[in-house]
């Protein structure tokens, strides 16, 4: 494992999700707290809708329809996300390490 690996798989994703993580809680301030759930579910946005794999639109349906199976394919994609953030912190770390041992 090169070293460019490492930056590419731990460094860089770590480093992403940290701006994210503190890019989100500074919106989510509502009164000076931070609203937690919904600080949550828009942090797990970015990294649940890739994994969805199926964006639900529906056909020959009207526009209502077609706009709350947007929202419901956005909704699903972040509590996806939501669950594979401790993954991906846990791959970063173990990449890391794994460079560390290698060397």
């Amino acid at each position: 494992m090169t070293i460019e690996d490492v930056i590419k798989k731990s460094i860089l994703p770590l480093a992403f999700m940290v701006f994210w993580f503190w890019m989100t809680k500074t919106i989510m301030k509502v009164s000076g707290q931070t609203d937690w759930f919904w600080w949550v579910f828009i942090a797990g946005l970015p990294f649940g809708i890739h994994k969805m794999r199926l964006i639900l639109i529906p056909r020959g349906m009207d526009t209502p329809a077609t706009l709350g199976m947007a929202a419901l394919s956005v909704i699903i994609g972040a509590l996806i996300g939501s669950i594979m953030i401790p993954v991906y912190v846990i791959r970063a770390i173990y990449v890391f390490i794994r460079y560390v041992i290698g060397k």
